[in-house]
């Protein structure tokens, strides 16, 4: 098995890495989140964005006439090192006046990041620790606390337990650590006024999605999905299909036959964890022949991966889950199979097919949040 890593990040992926970047190397900027929304926002709730000291962005708050005030005080705030919370009105008055129809009401948190925040309540830790966290390592749940006077606490709290920072006061840091829990489980960011007035923001890693074949639908297919918010690996036993040419936004591209990528998983973890599988890995069977293809299923479902995709037509579908039944698989093993792959949007191009593989991706990415 070879093993080709570090490819182009796209600009979308890495948030938290830039930020720590930028305020390692005692450049100045600002860091924008949205920190609460009521009815309609034209951001997700992990919405951030960051405004380096240059003018160059990374992220986004939504666009329109909201990021643009966004953009409008990071010079002020980079400048003053004072954090500020704007609050928009996007109810249909409001919103109509400066050219947005979304509705609702929102507020974004607009922080310095800058070299003097370096020893204020280790902020250079808790952005190195996020970083980490959505590369693949331990989860950890941000905390920002508003302060008086411009002020925006900085802690973090780990998965495992531990904090990084502190309020200043350990009943505080207590009722802090129960909100994180909460908001770790949720999975997902939370607002809360009590104790005080913060924001929860867990720091997961990107889920894995492992691509078997590096042929003509893998290419798109991994540029998409990198997007998309996906860690993305393609395996081919061919190097001359399986390499960083092919699939330069990839995170990893594994030369390696499909038993050999499998067998070796629990191996991998103890190494680079390269080829774990887990609850939170994405498996898709893009490969050149219906037998590998079968392969890969039958591997897959020997892991507890969240997804299982398969390409091909429906009578290939069907020949291949009646092969699958006998060797030993039942009704319950198949029905965790996604095939034929992606949402029915009427697809015809291999990029038309890897969008539709994709959204079928992030609808289950998605699933009940």
């Amino acid at each position: 098995m070879r093993l080709n890593s570090g490819g182009m990040r796209p600009v979308s992926r890495g948030m938290w890495a830039e930020a720590a970047d930028l305020q390692a190397a005692g450049g100045r900027g600002a860091l924008a989140t949205l920190i609460w929304a009521q009815g309609s926002a034209p951001a997700s709730r992990w919405a951030k964005l960051l405004v380096r000291g240059d003018g160059s962005r990374c992220g986004t708050v939504g666009g329109g006439a909201l990021e643009a005030a966004v953009v409008e005080a990071a010079p002020e705030v980079a400048a003053t090192g004072r954090a500020r919370v704007l609050e928009f009105d996007l109810s249909p008055g409001e919103a109509a006046a400066s050219g947005m129809i979304c509705g609702g009401r929102c507020a974004v948190l607009v922080e310095p990041v800058a070299p003097e925040r370096n020893g204020e309540e280790a902020v250079l830790q808790v952005f190195a620790a996020a970083a980490r966290a959505e590369a693949g390592g331990e989860p950890v749940v941000v905390v920002t606390v508003m302060a008086a006077e411009g002020k925006a606490r900085k802690l973090a709290f780990r998965q495992g337990g531990g904090a990084i920072g502190s309020s200043g006061d350990a009943e505080m840091d207590r009722a802090l650590a129960e909100e994180a829990r909460a908001a770790l489980e949720a999975r997902a960011p939370r607002y809360a006024e009590e104790p005080v007035a913060a924001h929860f923001e867990p720091v997961l890693p990107y889920p894995t999605l492992l691509i078997f074949g590096a042929g003509h639908v893998a290419q798109p297919l991994a540029q998409m999905a990198a997007l998309a918010g996906f860690r993305v690996i393609v395996v081919d036993d061919r190097e001359e299909f399986a390499n960083r040419e092919r699939f330069p936004t990839a995170d990893e591209v594994v030369v390696a036959e499909v038993a050999e990528a499998f067998g070796r998983a629990q191996e991998a973890v103890l190494q680079e964890a390269v080829l774990q599988v887990d609850e939170e890995s994405y498996v898709v069977a893009v490969t050149r022949g219906h037998l590998m293809d079968e392969e890969v299923v039958a591997q897959a479902l020997g892991t507890p991966a969240r997804y299982i995709g398969m390409i091909g037509s429906r009578r290939k579908v069907a020949a291949v889950r009646e092969r699958l039944r006998g060797r030993g698989f039942g009704e319950a093993d198949l029905e965790r199979v996604h095939a034929p792959i992606g949402l029915d949007i009427g697809a015809d191009t291999v990029e038309e097919i890897a969008v539709s593989i994709v959204a079928e991706l992030i609808q289950e990415r998605r699933r009940g949040a």
